[in-house]
């Protein structure tokens, strides 16, 4: 008997094509790899709301019970090209790079394919059984492996911090507005943030926290709860431009937006590092209407369901004129030098409109330093010490082994025309920040240890193994 034996556990339904050509195609790459395996099909056979978890824990119980000590977590319409699917001694993500397709993949993603030690699973007690329809079942098992003791990776995020005062904003009724008498043509607006943990909630179909905007058509930018820095605005014939950062957790930042309108490019940096770009047609709205700018909220004539943001600012600027990316990249690693001071290449330009440093702040106005008179008038932000930290994030991610997949082509499950396709997504996302990120649960009354079905058909064929459940 070999000394190692590897379950894959396929969960499905209703992709009778796909399975026809991932099963042949698997068991060669198995047995071209000399591996020993059990395949293993769940499928769920009634109509409620696909439960890949749920699903995936039926697999791995009868993968222990074929003795299987490693299993793979494996998605159906993920065809293996290149993949290396021998032992591992740790959870171990796979599903890293694609063909005939494109995957939203991320630090901490943890979908498509992983291996994982049969006993550590069960040691994390598995998945959640109750993430119903699309997402959210993988961030969960991740977070599981977190709090369990999992060994996991770390990846080391850099940090630009120093000692500093900023304001606290409550997500409620705090604000900073400052007076917009000037046009947008080229800009630059530059602020440094720190967003609280994200908290859903359950009336809207998505959360957008506005970190700063002008109102009307709602230029300005926000943190949602995709864990993303977003930027959106219009032009004047009212179609909408949208920026976005990667996928990372809330940490405090220098994000930076730059319009630029002989080359029609907006961009969006990160600490220093362009994250997005895209080009613009027509002219961008100049806004000539509206008299303020807010920091965190929509704003007064706001369309959206966007929310006060919650968190802290610590410093703002707006300049009529699209900045360099050196500039760019030097003021994000010397804001503590302020805007207005000359340092690595960048000079106080003349097209400095706005400049608010929240240490420059009395209870009722933050001082603009660009000398043009445009105080930011405060309404219930709190004071607060903003302290250097670490120089890195420490931030833990699993471990990856490099591998190609070819995706085959299915409906697209996740986020369409402004929200989530399904509403259980919406539910999924809200138990995972409201109460798996918070600890409210607890893994132990939910996963591997506690399936129930409706009922539950086995079928053993010559290549693989077909269970039948209702959920």
């Amino acid at each position: 008997m070999a000394e190692n034996k590897l379950g894959v556990v396929v969960p499905y339904r209703d992709r009778e094509q796909h399975l026809k050509e991932f099963i042949p195609t698997i068991r060669k790459v198995l047995e071209e790899q000399g591996i020993d395996y059990e395949i293993i099909i769940v499928e769920q056979a009634d109509t409620k709301p696909f439960n890949r978890g749920k699903l995936l824990n039926i697999g791995v119980k009868k993968a222990f019970e074929l003795e299987c000590n490693y299993v793979a977590l494996h998605d159906v319409d993920m065809i293996p090209i290149d993949v290396d699917y021998s032992k591992v001694d740790r959870p171990t993500h796979l599903a890293t790079d694609f063909v005939g397709g494109e995957r939203v993949t991320f630090d901490e993603y943890f979908g498509g394919v992983t291996l994982f030690p049969t006993l550590e699973f069960m040691k994390v007690n598995g998945y959640s059984n109750e993430y119903w329809g699309w997402g959210y079942e993988d961030d969960d098992l991740l977070w599981r492996c977190k709090v369990g003791g999992v060994r996991l990776n770390t990846k080391s995020i850099p940090l630009r911090t120093y000692n500093s005062a900023g304001f606290r904003f409550n997500g409620e009724t705090s604000k900073i507005q400052a007076l917009k008498n000037f046009n947008l043509k080229d800009y630059t607006v530059l602020v440094s943030v720190e967003p609280d943990e994200v908290e859903c909630r359950s009336d809207l179909d998505f959360d957008e926290y506005a970190i700063w905007t002008i109102p009307g058509f709602d230029t300005g930018l926000v943190y949602s709860s995709f864990n993303r820095y977003k930027f959106d605005t219009f032009n004047t014939r009212k179609e909408n431009f949208t920026l976005k950062s990667e996928i990372v957790p809330p940490y405090r930042t220098v994000v930076a937006i730059t319009a630029n309108a002989y080359d029609k490019e907006l961009k969006m940096y990160q600490d220093g590092i362009l994250v997005d770009q895209v080009e613009f047609t027509g002219r961008l709205m100049p806004y000539r209407n509206e008299e303020h700018i807010f920091l965190g909220i929509p704003g007064y004539s706001s369309v959206n369901s966007r929310r006060p943001f919650k968190g802290v600012l610590d410093y703002f600027a707006v300049w009529n004129h699209s900045l360099e990316p050196d500039q760019i990249k030097a003021l994000s690693n010397n804001l503590h030098l302020g805007v207005t001071g000359e340092f690595e290449g960048y000079t106080t330009p003349h097209c400095l409109e706005i400049c608010l440093d929240m240490k420059i702040s009395d209870g009722h106005k933050v001082k603009d330093l660009s000398g043009n008179g445009r105080d930011g008038e405060l309404l219930d932000c709190t004071k607060i010490p903003v302290l250097h930290q670490e120089d890195f994030l420490q931030v833990p991610i699993p471990f990856r082994r490099n591998s190609t997949f070819r995706l085959l082509l299915h409906e697209d499950e996740g986020f369409l025309e402004g929200k989530w396709k399904h509403v259980e997504t919406r539910a999924n996302q809200i138990k995972y920040f409201n109460e798996v990120k918070k600890n409210r649960t607890n893994p132990k009354r939910d996963g591997f240890d506690t399936i129930r079905t409706d009922s539950h058909v086995e079928v053993q064929f010559d290549d693989h193994h077909r269970i039948r459940v209702e959920l």
